[in-house]
């Protein structure tokens, strides 16, 4: 297992040579009890990793060894995300390292406590909402299920506008603009938004969000029809486990599991949407910072609650604001398959030597882990990711800037992602992946255990030929004689099993484009599509 894989290599390092580990000039404490007007110390440590990294900074200009800021085991709940510019660099070819102390878990969290339940009719519980928009609400660490239910009785679409339902109560519902219908069609998992319900005679007509709905409707690909489930109502919150933010009037309702006692429940509803960012530019790239042993919970996303989720592929979107989309026979495209990514809520930006050790991605909105924008040389390893709203790793993106770079500088390259466990993620926007690498040079994904993913274990490479040196097979305004940056990517020694559960047209590791030089070979791939039940 990966798992063993990974111990063993820990071990061969810890068992290293003292004369191969690297040199310490100082070391930083921080503690969820400590206090910024400390000094740092063990006995006095900091309370806020903004304090640990503000003394960073008065000591890394000319570094001789490693700066290590020692973190406490507790939950560092932020306000905003924590930014790692330039200037929190290490130097001389040093390492600034955040580690976790000894064997305890330090969590960097972007979430707030719902406090204050009260009963209320049918069963539910109601309380203040501590943040004014979010996706998903957490119980004792368990993701709670968004209120949902079936298609409503009598659904009939009516053109690209809407649709009409026999079910006339809807147009009394409360909040309608917030109701999503949902599709799952093949490889595309999309959301669209309600604009509105009224009362027509015996019926309700239900008009869509525009132009999200059209494009939705007369995308490329496959498109949205009948909904599978509606979510986000009030009037659909009638099963244990469920939940529904009424943002109005600032109150979460919760209808509890058996035995579930909500006066002593742990309830945290993400807040913050980038928790982390590692963001440099090509001049100046941020680069050499680790992190060891951390946990990144409770990331918020909201994107999909203001246009919907025009879902293409991989959990990339329609990019409804562009100007240069068109029409071909197979329906609305974005010029050069330039679709809109999904994003992290944690980001590697122009990043260079970012190392991620043994740290957990969990409980987060979006997707887990962005390496994007000229990021290279950046390491995943021995990480777990599990109970992410989407893809867990996106390396690189299928933009102007991916595919054909103006400067090479841009091209996302030689990064890795090697002995990790990846697992029950894209649990809200089930057409992404446990990976994702759109046009990468060099990227290595190796020795992972991926499983429980509804569509695709692993996806490299974009574009179906379109942006490949002379085009491919379908028509583009033009055409491009240069090829992609997509080249010597290695998928070797993965255990992928479990996935496809949910959707078609995918597999254990799939690829598009050409990507000369690419090797994929050794991975073991087994019980997947449809016969890999969904996760209860």
């Amino acid at each position: 297992m990966t798992t063993r894989r990974v111990f063993v290599a820990l071990l061969a390092w810890s068992l290293a040579p003292a004369a191969a580990w690297p040199a310490v000039e100082s070391t930083l404490c921080v503690a969820p009890n400590g206090s910024d007007s400390n000094p740092g110390t063990p006995e006095k440590p900091f309370a806020t990793l903004e304090k640990a990294r503000q003394a960073v900074r008065a000591r890394n200009q000319n570094m001789q060894g490693d700066i290590i800021v020692m973190l406490g085991g507790g939950t560092y709940t932020i306000d905003r995300s924590l930014v790692f510019g330039p200037d929190d660099s290490g130097t001389n070819g040093h390492n600034v390292i955040y580690r976790a102390q000894n064997d305890q878990t330090p969590v960097i969290s972007g979430g707030r406590r719902v406090t204050g339940w009260q009963p209320d009719e049918k069963g539910r519980w109601r309380a203040a909402a501590p943040v004014e928009n979010f996706r998903q609400l957490y119980v004792n660490g368990v993701r709670a299920i968004r209120a949902r239910g079936g298609p409503p009785a009598g659904l009939k679409r009516l053109g690209n506008t809407g649709y009409t339902t026999t079910a006339v109560e809807m147009a009394n519902w409360k909040n309608p603009a917030d109701l999503e219908f949902c599709y799952v069609v093949v490889w595309d998992h999309t959301r669209c938004r309600v604009a509105g319900i009224r009362r027509q005679g015996d019926q309700a007509v239900v008009s869509m969000l525009q132009p999200y709905f059209q494009h939705a409707r007369t995308k490329e690909g496959v498109q949205a029809d009948m909904p599978d489930y509606i979510e986000n109502a009030l009037e659909l919150l009638d099963e244990p486990g469920e939940w529904y933010l009424d943002r109005p009037a600032k109150t979460v309702y919760y209808l509890p599991k058996p035995g579930e006692d909500l006066s002593k429940a742990e309830v945290i509803a993400p807040a913050v949407e980038k928790l982390v960012e590692l963001r440099g530019t090509l001049d100046r790239p941020v680069r050499n910072i680790h992190f060891v042993g951390i946990a990144f919970e409770h990331g918020n996303w909201l994107r999909p609650s203001l246009i919907g989720h025009c879902d293409v592929q991989s959990n990339f979107i329609v990019d409804s604001g562009r100007k240069d989309s068109f029409s071909r026979p197979g329906g609305f495209n974005n010029l050069h398959n330039e679709n809109l990514k999904s994003p992290a809520n944690v980001v590697c930006h122009a990043a260079r030597s970012i190392h991620f050790e043994r740290c957990t991605f969990t409980r987060l909105g979006g997707a887990g882990l962005d390496i994007e924008a000229g990021s290279q040389q950046n390491a995943v390893v021995g990480c777990r990711f599990y109970d992410i709203s989407g893809t867990a790793v996106q390396i690189g993106d299928v933009l102007k800037d991916d595919h054909h770079p103006d400067d090479p500088r841009k091209i996302v390259k030689d990064n890795c992602v090697e002995n990790c466990y990846l697992h029950d993620c894209c649990v809200d926007y089930r057409g992404g992946h446990a990976i994702f690498a759109g046009y990468t040079d060099g990227t290595r994904i190796a020795h992972n255990e991926i499983c429980r993913i509804p569509y695709s274990g692993i996806s490299v490479g974009w574009g179906w030929g379109e942006e490949d040196a002379g085009g491919g097979g379908n028509f583009q305004p033009f055409v491009y004689h240069s090829p992609t940056p997509a080249r010597n990517n290695r998928i070797e020694m993965n255990h992928i099993h479990h996935v496809v559960y949910s959707m078609n047209d995918a597999g254990g590791i799939y690829t598009l484009g050409n990507m000369p030089g690419t090797v994929i070979r050794g991975n073991h791939i087994h019980e997947n599509g449809h016969d890999a039940q969904e996760p209860g």
